[in-house]
């Protein structure tokens, strides 16, 4: 309730004194803590802010859901409330279909090939053709640092026999699609209620990079980690389209400014920091297991097989000319 209470309030000084239209004051939002070691959406802030202060404008840092949860902050960003919110790809995915192509395993490795593919594609031009719909403008992806693996605290997993009828926590439909055709046994669980589901034995493992069980505090919970190098994880920098076209062009083009120096200075922090992730899950008892010699190409061929059962054909034959 009381978060419930601060989001409607904030709201309803936005919408009072207009705080989120006003280039002075410019209200950003996400779901992580201002922690420029663990945190990469907020490292994106950070640059993103400095470098719109260069131009005096002050930028009003809203943590840990104070906004809302995910669909609260997606909500009031398409209202105008928001100025940028720091988003998931689930919430991308509402406002645009095309999008989904991008989250797909398997589809790049690393953070470079992510961009270069979202470079050439230009496949911003076409999530923003239709997430203007819903008053949405997404800017660009703030990458949470290292590549998709299987975490798990059963045992170590080397091959992708090792995954037969294993209990996954799967983030949704898609993941459920995707770890049976690996042979395990998913179940959807949310990510907040995954710890307990970790605890009860409801699942015992999860796809994900160390740095997003190193930010959850989950690093005591599981004791195995597999990397897979099954791509890197985007976190969508959204903005309100109607707070961005009410600037004017010079003030535009001080947050496109603004945005690629945040976009730079998390790209830096995720390549530095990556190695420190692997190190910390280490220290917390977390045995890493390689895959073995031609293991990942099962992996890899067994997903990909499955792309067209989570987007459509045609957009898959479309990115796939872009991927490395």
């Amino acid at each position: 309730m009381m978060k419930k209470t601060l989001l409607a309030a904030a709201i309803s000084f936005c919408a009072l004194t207009g705080t989120a239209q006003a280039m002075d004051d410019v209200i950003v939002a996400f779901a992580g803590t201002e922690d420029l070691q663990n945190d990469a959406e907020y490292v994106f802030i950070h640059g993103f802010a400095e470098s719109l202060g260069t131009h005096g404008v002050t930028v009003s840092v809203y943590p840990s859901n104070t906004m809302g949860k995910e669909s609260d902050r997606f909500d009031a960003t398409s209202q105008g409330l928001i100025a940028v919110n720091i988003a998931n790809g689930g919430s991308l995915m509402k406002a645009s279909k095309f999008a989904s192509v991008l989250f797909l395993p398997f589809l790049t490795t690393n953070d470079q090939a992510f961009d270069r593919m979202v470079e050439q594609s230009g496949a911003l031009d076409r999530i923003n053709a239709e997430a203007q719909r819903l008053g949405l403008r997404v800017a660009g992806f703030a990458m949470r640092g290292g590549t998709l693996g299987l975490f798990n605290l059963e045992k170590p997993v080397t091959t992708l026999e090792d995954v037969k009828d294993m209990r996954l926590r799967a983030q949704n439909g898609d993941q459920l699609t995707m770890f049976s055709a690996w042979g395990a046994k998913p179940t959807v669980v949310s990510w907040a209620e995954t710890p307990n589901a970790l605890q009860t034995g409801v699942a015992v493992g999860h796809f994900n990079p160390p740095s997003t069980v190193v930010a959850a505090g989950q690093v005591e919970l599981l004791k195995y980690f597999t990397p897979l190098d099954a791509g890197p994880v985007p976190k969508v920098i959204m903005m309100s389209q109607d707070w961005y076209d009410a600037l004017s062009d010079e003030e535009q083009g001080w947050v496109d400014e603004a945005v690629a120096a945040g976009i730079a200075e998390n790209r830096d922090w995720a390549v530095k920091q990556a190695p420190y992730f692997e190190q910390v899950i280490q220290d917390g008892g977390i045995e890493i297991t390689p895959l073995k010699e031609g293991e990942r190409d099962k992996f890899l061929t067994t997903t990909r097989n499955i792309w067209n059962q989570i987007v459509s054909q045609e957009d898959v034959d479309f990115i796939s000319q872009f991927i490395d």
